[in-house]
């Protein structure tokens, strides 16, 4: 809904909406669902250009959109714990560098503190957003080589925000395709992860 349209709405009395002729009350009703659902749609796009806790914010809702239970830890520094199944979960840390994350970054001291806290079925997932002012085809890597290999060691898998991005746009066409990728990233010990080919 225009910012115009939300204002008019807003300043009419609750009464107007039933003097008004037949179809006003549908044509209004699908205004605000199409809002809503730009407005859930722009969510999950800041996976792609923001950083910090609004990055974090945007990175469990992409998880939420995929039909999973997801738990946010208040504060920059806690994980996103996204339940895939009974016991196997995803504590996934996101990171706040606007920039490749170096291996001296604190971050990696919380991706081994996540790692020595999880259970055995948990599976640690570090989200870089690197050089988020620009299209994700044209940035750099997201993790200096020394600091992806510490985090491949520990068993911290590596997913980008571009590829998160792209298994939402998946799951609106192959949703099982998605269920199956993150059982595969959940499969994975450590290092970067690719999007499987089938």
């Amino acid at each position: 809904m225009t910012e115009s349209t939300q204002s008019a709405v807003a300043q009419a009395p609750e009464w107007v909406t039933a003097e008004m002729p037949p179809g006003y009350q549908t044509r209004l009703f699908e205004l605000q669902r199409l809002s809503a659902e730009l407005e859930a749609m722009d969510r999950i796009g800041r996976v792609l250009w923001q950083t910090g806790d609004r990055l974090k914010d945007a990175v469990a809702a992409v998880f939420g959109a995929l039909k999973y239970e997801v738990d946010v830890t208040p504060g920059a520094a806690g994980p996103i714990v996204v339940t895939l199944g009974e016991s196997r979960r995803l504590l996934v840390l996101v990171s706040g560098a606007a920039g490749p994350v170096q291996k001296t970054n604190e971050e990696l001291a919380q991706a081994f503190q996540a790692v020595q806290f999880a259970a055995a079925d948990d599976r640690v997932v570090f989200v870089p957003n690197n050089h988020p002012s620009g299209p994700p085809a044209e940035r750099p890597a997201p993790i200096l080589p020394e600091a992806l290999d510490v985090l491949s060691r520990m068993g911290v898998a590596v997913v980008t925000t571009a590829t998160l991005f792209g298994l939402w746009r998946l799951s609106h066409v192959d949703p099982q395709k998605v269920q199956r990728t993150l059982e595969h990233l959940h499969a994975q010990d450590g290092g970067p992860f690719v999007v499987p080919s089938r």
